[in-house]
């Protein structure tokens, strides 16, 4: 039986590998099976960059995890540098020590994927442009707001 198999009518969670083995993004896990369908998988880590007001269900207690709330398209605050430099130290700190990182916001479409891209950025020494295009070419879906890459392009510029 697949993995996939054992949530019958169940729709997996559509992530995407964004360093194979390493790291991957997608939406957040609503259910104790959307984290045992990661758990089988081989995912022990999760870093999110929701905030928790909207986590709906927490990850396993014995998965390594970190959070740092960043803003969507609904502008709960600005986009502060400071804040997304914290966030991309604590997720590269968390593939570094716990590989098959779960890296997720509420959709998977905007904060995740700028994490990524920063930290895709960075692994290979690239623009963020580039790392963003590298990013959509594994998860379509990514949809990271322009004014938060530029923030991000000044993040990892400084």
């Amino acid at each position: 039986m697949s993995v996939f198999g054992r949530f019958q009518g169940k729709t997996p969670l559509p992530y995407s590998w964004v360093i194979s083995g390493s790291l991957a993004i997608g939406p957040m896990p609503r259910d104790a099976n959307d984290w045992r369908q990661l758990e089988l998988t081989g995912f022990r880590s999760r870093f999110s960059c929701c905030y928790l007001c909207e986590e709906i269900c927490p990850p396993p207690l014995q998965w390594s995890q970190a959070t740092v709330s960043l803003p969507d398209h609904r502008r709960q605050e600005p986009l502060r540098p400071g804040r997304l430099q914290q966030a991309l130290e604590q997720a590269e700190a968390l593939v570094a020590a716990q590989p098959a990182t779960y890296l997720h916001c509420m959709a998977g479409l905007e904060r995740s994927p700028l994490v990524a891209t920063g930290l895709l950025a960075r692994h290979h020494g690239i623009d963020v442009f580039e790392a963003l295009q590298r990013i959509r070419l594994c998860h379509p879906r990514a949809m990271p707001l322009y004014s938060d890459l530029e923030v991000l392009a000044r993040v990892l510029e400084g």
